[in-house]
């Protein structure tokens, strides 16, 4: 067949090769010869037309322009009739092609002399030339009809012979179809079905032996797979068993309860764990027990405890997937079911006790800690009133006393009264931060709400900060935009939060330093920054400042002194508004303060209010 085939496949090469010399012979030579011949002679026609042109010129400019042409137009007659020439395969069309050529060498020798005449000259040798072109078509279309004739003839030819080998190799092919069928078929008919008797399970089914040849090779291959076959299904089946058996053993060793029931509500397994989670009910509990009803003895057992916490064994395959169910003795379980495809549902029921037992340890610990922080904020505020009290009338009677306003005092009594005064007030702004803070941490810090521009805000903290940073030999700096940056929020509040961050970079800038308070808005936010280029942090020592009473340096003649409130204060105050605060600092570099602020669309503001 391979042989057939391939005989076939030249054959047919051979003659799509032919085919294609068909046309090149028909079609490709003659139509180029004639083609080129008629540009020949229009090329030709067209220099003949500009020597006519040339006689009638009046100026020697025109003429040399007429001779430029006339040339390119020679170029391309010698290129078309180079082509023909080439083309052309019979003698007689070599002939009219050279004398064309002759003629045309004649014709351009006498158009160059000046006393050539066109009506006397030229003319009668153009006429001449044009004939022998026209010659020349009717010999190049004479020898296509011939050629055409001859084609015609061979591929009939072809046509015949590709019919008989055709014929030929059906015949063959039938004659071989038919021998393999005897030799090849009919065993392999008798071996499929003895393949199909060993697919429906009769691995003892007999396979017959076979020859020498491909049929004798697949039935020695059917009878090593039907052995083969043999040996895994024993093996599976040793597999399948063992397998059963460990995950038997499994479950029976197993800390938590297992049960699996089916579609019916019947128990299909249950390990002996059930039965020590409820040893009464142990009798009754074995494969094919309703699991409606061993539950529902489990909950009467249980008593009371079941239904305080929503359990309801008759739901049966609908019971919830998570449940917690307290013993009498003391012990949870934790009941988590699973649900099968068929139907069924997987029970797992273990003893959570432990855990239960640190939740409720955790539970107590928060409750305590919850009311120790209330404590600690109703002490912190009652202490604070406390103290404010006698503070508010230490410094009043001290700027009583500073201002003389009763007589005058001896100029130290003054100081001291002045000292009294700043220190007394020092102590009323740290109470009052920590009351702040205490009631950020419980949650009743109240804010009022209402329209400012955080620009007032910024030149209002600079003016109270320019002194000390004077006295400091700091440098102060304030870049705002000309327009107003408007924020909803508490102006005393935020007013407090810059002038917390242009102290603390005052407190650590040495003296030189430069300190810049900067803001910007955009549609969403508005952002204030303080930079300067003091000691400034490592990344470790951030969360440290952040911490209520957190000192970066803790040492008692540590070096800058402060209560470490101003900046959790002002993170809790800026949170409040819906703000962040974030801190970026170098250590000997300085630090950089970016308080972020959201700006409220009017809609939102009317909601708001």
């Amino acid at each position: 067949m391979v042989l057939l085939i391939a005989a076939l496949g030249g054959y047919g090469l051979y003659v799509l090769q032919a085919a294609g010399g068909f046309v090149v012979e028909v079609y490709d030579r003659p139509l180029m010869a004639i083609n080129y011949g008629r540009a020949a002679s229009l090329d030709f026609a067209e220099m003949d037309k500009e020597v006519m042109r040339r006689e009638a010129a009046g100026t020697d400019r025109e003429r040399a322009a007429i001779d430029a042409k006339i040339d390119h137009l020679g170029k391309l007659f010698n290129e078309d009739l180079a082509v023909a020439a080439a083309r052309s395969l019979h003698d007689d069309e070599q002939g009219a092609l050279g004398q064309i050529h002759d003629l045309v060498a004649r014709w351009n020798e006498l158009r160059r002399e000046p006393w050539a005449v066109y009506s006397r000259d030229l003319g009668p040798l153009a006429a001449k030339i044009v004939e022998r072109f026209d010659v020349l078509a009717e010999l190049a279309t004479g020898h296509s009809f011939v050629q055409r004739r001859r084609v015609v003839s061979d591929v009939e030819f072809f046509q015949y012979t590709s019919a008989g080998a055709l014929l030929l190799a059906l015949l063959l092919a039938a004659g071989i179809t038919l021998v393999l069928g005897r030799r090849i078929i009919r065993p392999l008919r008798e071996a499929a079905t003895i393949a199909d008797r060993i697919a429906a399970g009769e691995l003892q089914a007999p396979i017959p032996s076979g020859g020498q040849d491909e049929t004798g090779m697949l039935l020695r291959s059917m009878t090593v797979m039907q052995q083969n076959i043999r040996e895994m299904v024993e093996r599976e089946q040793a597999q399948r068993r063992s397998a059963q058996n460990r995950l038997a053993e499994a479950l029976e060793n197993s800390r938590e309860a297992v049960v699996l029931v089916d579609a019916e509500d019947r128990i299909v397994i249950a390990n002996s764990q059930l039965a020590n989670f409820f040893p009464q009910l142990a009798p009754q509990l074995q494969s094919g027990m309703r699991f409606t009803e061993a539950f529902r003895q489990a909950a009467e057992l249980v008593g009371p405890a079941a239904s305080d916490h929503g359990w309801d064994a008759s739901a049966g395959p609908y019971l919830p997937l998570e449940r917690e169910l307290p013993l009498a003795d003391g012990r949870w379980l934790r009941i988590s079911r699973s649900p099968l495809r068929d139907g069924g549902f997987f029970l797992l029921i273990s003893d959570f006790s432990d855990v239960k037992e640190r939740e409720e340890r955790l539970t107590d610990a928060r409750r305590a800690a919850e009311a120790a922080s209330e404590a600690k904020g109703t002490f912190l505020a009652n202490m604070s009133h406390e103290l404010r009290t006698p503070l508010n009338a230490i410094i009043g009677f001290s700027e009583v006393m500073a201002g003389e306003v009763l007589g005058e005092l001896n100029p130290s009594y003054v100081q001291y009264a002045k000292d009294i005064r700043q220190s007394g007030g020092h102590l009323l702004d740290i109470i009052s931060s920590v009351l702040d803070l205490s009631k950020s941490e419980a949650g009743k810090l109240k804010l009022s709400d209402q329209m400012l521009d955080l620009n007032e805000i910024i030149g209002a903290s600079v003016t109270m900060m320019r002194d000390q940073c004077a006295r400091a030999k700091q440098t102060l700096f304030a870049v705002v935009p000309p327009e107003p940056i408007a924020v909803r929020g508490d102006a005393a509040k935020l007013r407090q939060v810059v002038l917390n961050l242009l102290s603390n970079s005052a407190k650590f800038t040495d003296a030189g330093g430069t300190i810049t308070v900067s803001a910007a808005a955009t549609e969403r936010a508005a952002v204030v920054r303080v930079t300067d280029n003091g000691i400034g942090m490592s990344l470790e020592q951030i969360p440290i400042a952040l911490a209520a009473f957190g000192q970066v340096d803790s040492r008692l003649a540590r070096r800058y002194e402060g209560t470490g409130l101003g900046l959790p204060l002002s993170k809790a105050i800026i949170e409040l508004h819906g703000g962040t605060i974030t801190i970026d600092s170098t250590p000997g570099k300085g630090t950089c303060v970016t308080v972020t602020l959201p700006r409220r669309s009017a809609d939102a503001d009317a909601a708001a209010a």
